[in-house]
């Protein structure tokens, strides 16, 4: 029934109402339409709390979350469901002969709305006239769903906007043959992002600074963008809906069409609306109602995952990349040396070392390096189609072997499912000692992921946090201090690859702590930037080195005469001991040349404990400028 109900809200969203002159006839019954619908509670607080748009504001009121005016039927629709219900059932007894030339009929323009309403009200077909709509019909049946299908695109950390993961629908076409899901079409709902610097887009997206809206598009070219170009794997997940299910999601969809929401980064995001998107397929699912503040893609994989029989299976599809590191991983020392010689010098092929390869080695050889010169055409934005001299080499080489790889039905998987992760806010509590002084601490984040964590589910070897604060009370001072406050604090530590040289970056915001000078736990507003290399030995392996050049600046009445300003470097090592611990251990280095001239160092150990998927236990102990620190402490995550 939610299903129903959500498209009566739907009601609530279209275009100003117009005079209409109806006879007397069809007043009345208009009239006796609307007060029908009042009877059966549409417009009680109980149906509008179930539809997906509308939301009961503190004051009482209600306030759809679609912005575009052409959503609504009446003026103050956005505010007024019964106005907006009652404007919506006029328009659908417009006479074709009284629209503009290609305009549409509104019951053509509100499917969803109509069919709902149609189906509680039982419209007299003598009074109200059901319209044809060509356009309608000629969408829906070329795309001709009999599936949806969520898509989750693992994380990007060299794009702001997907750092924490991305969804999209894809619709899966009625076909007879062979599987061609590339043929098939995507749903996206996106910001329309005017910047790609960092701190004015988070500062817009956090803010509703863009508009957000719904766009239809082949499967294929988000393939091309997240698979191929950015390296990120694709986890599918098909869905069972009924085919009255599919109808409605499809006639709201189109209700949606040049339509826009204000688009907010933590709430109103990608993954909210394709949320409510399945809602209105299936009004039961609820899927919305259990996101408060923050809405991140992994989360509402969670969500749709924990409904009972929603997810028919879960396919995991490699990027490029991955598929290419798949072979390498296959490969022997030999072959990789080999591989090695092709990557530099194509004619590799007609060396008489290479003759002496057997066809499946060749083969194993060849493929790996075709998958290299797709990837780095992709990045140099060439035409499409296009093939290098040394590529139109392999490839005819390569269709010479008279050999068939197996499929990788069994590929390692380069990243993990992302409801298999931990909860995305986490809570920390614990307690310490600071040279001869005793302290509790509590620290609350609302997002992420932090480089200690149990990463799966997560970006492996990835570092993505906001909003965190950290206080402490001390027992000898008497007082709750400030700690820290990390407004972003993100770490990529992509391992170092002879064939892309990507290169490690971290970059923190935030207040924090001054050890290194005799301020008595003063505060700082701080910034620090690094570049640099990691280092992780075969695939899969259980430790990772990494190394940084750091520039580093504070701002604090304690440091005169205004802050100071310099630089160093960070090392470290990260151990996987088993699934459950990891192990750290890092130094740093500081000199500050200008403003407050200074320096320090800093040795740091760190442990993580998983205790369950939820639970982790920590221990850390430090060492700056000779004076020690230790703390432990146990982290909920939620």
């Amino acid at each position: 029934m939610k299903v129903y109900i959500i498209i009566v809200l739907f009601s609530i969203f279209a275009v100003p109402a117009v005079a209409l002159a109806l006879d007397s006839d069809q007043e009345t019954y208009l009239n006796s339409l609307v007060q029908g619908a009042i009877h059966q509670d549409l417009a009680h607080e109980r149906y509008w709390l179930l539809l997906v748009h509308y939301k009961k504001t503190i004051f009482g009121g209600y306030k759809s979350q679609e912005d575009g005016l052409a959503f609504f039927n009446s003026p103050h629709g956005k505010t007024d469901p019964e106005a907006e219900l009652s404007a919506t059932l006029r328009k659908f007894f417009i006479s074709p002969e009284d629209l503009k030339p290609g305009e549409e009929h509104p019951q053509c323009d509100f499917p969803a709305r109509y069919k709902w309403l149609k189906s509680r009200l039982n419209f007299d077909p003598a009074r109200l006239p059901e319209r044809k709509c060509g356009r309608l019909e000629a969408w829906k049946k070329d795309l001709n769903p009999e599936k949806i299908t969520l898509v989750f695109a693992s994380f990007y950390m060299n794009n702001p906007a997907s750092m924490f993961g991305h969804t999209l629908l894809r619709l899966d076409k009625k076909r007879e043959g062979p599987n061609q899901k590339l043929l098939d079409y995507g749903v996206n709902y996106a910001a329309q992002a005017d910047t790609f610097n960092i701190f004015i887009y988070s500062f817009k997206g956090v803010f509703g600074g863009f508009k957000g809206n719904f766009a239809i598009f082949p499967y294929y070219v988000k393939i091309q963008e997240y698979n191929n170009l950015e390296n990120r794997d694709l986890w599918e997940y098909e869905l069972n809906f009924t085919e009255d299910q599919l109808d409605y999601f499809m006639l709201h969809l189109w209700e949606l069409g040049g339509n826009y929401f204000d688009y907010y980064y933590f709430q109103e995001n990608c993954s909210y609306h394709i949320l409510s998107l399945l809602e209105v397929a299936n009004p039961d699912l609820h899927l919305t109602d259990q996101f408060n503040f923050q809405v991140i893609p992994a989360d509402t994989i969670k969500a749709v995952t924990q409904q009972p029989g929603l997810v028919a299976k879960r396919v995991y599809r490699p990027s490029l990349l991955s598929q290419m590191n798949q072979k390498r991983m296959q490969m022997t020392g030999r072959e990789k040396t080999f591989f090695k010689n092709l990557v530099r010098d194509t004619s590799f092929i007609q060396t008489e070392e290479y003759r002496t390869l057997s066809s499946s080695e060749k083969a194993l050889i060849l493929d790996t390096y075709l998958d290299y010169a797709q990837f780095q055409d992709m990045k140099k934005e060439r035409t499409p189609g296009f093939i290098s001299k040394g590529t139109r080499e392999i490839l005819l080489e390569r269709s010479r072997l008279d050999f068939r790889r197996d499929s990788l039905s069994d590929k390692a998987e380069f990243s993990t499912p992302p409801e298999l992760g931990h909860g995305s806010a986490r809570v920390e509590l614990g307690f310490g000692r600071n040279q001869s002084e005793f302290f509790q601490e509590i620290s609350l984040r609302p997002a992420y992921q932090d480089l200690l964590a149990n990463d799966l589910g997560y970006g492996k070897y990835s570092q993505l946090e906001f909003f965190e604060i950290n206080a402490r009370y001390y027992d000898d001072f008497k007082k709750l201090k400030l700690e820290s406050f990390k407004l972003f604090d993100a770490v990529s530590l992509t391992p170092f690859d002879s064939l892309f040289h990507k290169i490690s970056w971290k970059l923190r915001v935030g207040v924090d702590t001054i050890r290194d000078l005799n301020c008595h736990y003063c505060n700082s507003l701080k910034t620090d930037f690094g570049l640099g290399l990691s280092h992780k030995p075969p695939f899969f392996s259980p430790v990772l080195f990494y190394l940084f050049g750091d520039l580093e600046g504070e701002a604090s009445s304690a440091i005169a005469p205004w802050g100071r300003l310099g630089g160093g470097g960070t090392g470290g090592i990260l151990l996987d001991l088993t699934d459950d611990l990891r192990f750290q251990a890092a130094g740093e280095y500081r000199t500050f040349p200008i403003g407050r001239e200074s320096h320090y160092y800093k040795v740091y150990l760190a442990q993580r404990y998983s205790i369950s998927r939820n639970f982790d236990v920590r221990g850390r102990w430090n060492l700056i400028n000779g004076r020690q620190e230790w703390s432990a402490g146990i982290n909920c995550y939620f």
